[in-house]
């Protein structure tokens, strides 16, 4: 296998490497000029050194996983998955940050977000058993045979769920669809998709037509806190409550249209120099891309992510096997639906729902888990198919 590595190694996807630097060089600008000069309580001390210790770790650990057989993942699939459930059920041992049990807190003053690892442990589990199931004699692609993979998913989502963290749980179901698309058969797919735009809609139309009734139902029925279902009803109406949970998106509307097409510069931003935008370090930082470097440089952000969501799929679509296709498709699931979702509620047109914005959000937990998935693809970059005539 090394002597595969070195003969492969001039067609490991360099581009892709170019664009993940770049990103990273986004990241650490964006915190920087999002933070400067603030007595925000909220903001960690020393934020920037604490991102750069984090964004080194983060390259060391994605060189490490590309240099490994990603079919290591496939034996210890199990030990992986197990372990990510164990972590999600002992946050609700650890207090609650910002209303939530999504954190556990480390000596020293560290902590981890388990939901983070268990997206990525969901992909690995998952990809296997697809890989699996297709190198049976006679494989089971009926919905019966989809079974263990809804029960997979279900115990991670749930535990999410209860946290709460709905955001992450979001993201761990768009991970299933986006992985069951280049899986189940087109008869299957059809009935799931048609699930799911029956759930949308419904749910879309009662909070557009009923949004007071839709809250009530939803807090009696407990099946969202109120501030998360006050979420959903700023997005369809975002002056519904322009002081409270409308605030936060408002505001971000307001720093992403100021930057106009050029911006106002780095350091410079009426909204970001203010503080106007609460936690702009995390979940809210395109805004302060936009302000400070308009239309021009946000739009540069944008295309640095097409451009890694196309590599991954080139590789995908070169992997040496259905295991390392597999596991790209989960992470490209995983990462759209976020760079979308982050950047979307920016511009209030996706509800807010704490989804921070991948390689570019400050937060540890969620860097390492990216850079490894990228790292994971990399590593199938390495063995992938190949014409040789030696």
């Amino acid at each position: 296998m090394e002597s595969i590595i070195k003969r492969n190694i001039k067609d490991l996807d360099y581009p892709l490497i170019m664009v993940m630097i770049l990103i990273s060089i986004y990241s650490v600008i964006a915190i920087y000029t999002a933070t400067y000069g603030k007595t925000d309580p909220n903001i960690p001390s020393h934020i920037i050194v604490r991102q750069m210790v984090w964004e080194m770790l983060s390259y060391i650990a994605m060189f490490a996983m590309m240099f490994m057989d990603y079919h290591t993942l496939s034996k210890y699939r199990w030990w992986i998955f197990g372990i990510s459930i164990l972590l999600l059920v002992a946050v609700f041992v650890f207090p609650r940050v910002n209303g939530a049990h999504s954190w556990i807190h480390l000596p020293g003053g560290g902590s981890i977000q388990p939901s983070e690892f268990a997206k990525l442990t969901f992909i690995i589990w998952t990809a296997d058993y697809m890989a699996k199931m297709n190198e049976k004699e006679y494989p089971d692609y009926s919905l019966k045979g989809l079974l263990p993979i809804f029960i997979a998913f279900i115990v991670p989502f749930l535990l999410i769920l209860k946290e709460p963290a709905l955001g992450q749980a979001l993201v761990l179901l768009v991970i299933m669809f986006a992985m069951l698309i280049v899986y189940v058969k087109r008869r299957h797919l059809q009935v799931l998709i048609a699930i799911a735009a029956v759930v949308v809609i419904t749910f879309g139309s009662a909070v557009a037509v009923y949004p007071n009734q839709t809250i009530k139902m939803l807090e009696h029925q407990h099946v969202l806190p109120h501030y998360q279902t006050m979420r959903l009803i700023s997005f369809i109406d975002p002056t519904y409550s322009p002081t409270g949970s409308g605030y936060q998106v408002l505001e971000a509307e307001i720093a992403v249209g100021s930057g106009s097409v050029f911006g106002e510069g780095l350091l410079k931003g009426s909204q970001t120099n203010g503080s106007w935008v609460p936690f702009q370090w995390t979940d809210f930082i395109f805004s302060a891309i936009a302000e400070q470097l308009g239309f021009v440089g946000s739009s540069v952000l944008i295309m640095l992510f097409l451009v890694m969501l196309y590599r991954m799929v080139k590789v995908a679509m070169t992997s040496l096997d259905d295991f390392g296709a597999y596991l790209i498709a989960g992470s490209v699931g995983m990462f759209a639906f976020q760079i979308f979702e982050n950047i979307g509620m920016n511009l209030v047109i996706s509800p807010a729902t704490g989804i921070t914005l991948p390689f570019v959000s400050y937060g540890g937990s969620s860097l390492i888990v990216n850079f490894l998935s990228i790292g994971i693809v990399l590593s199938v970059s390495l063995r992938r198919r190949t014409l040789r005539f030696d």
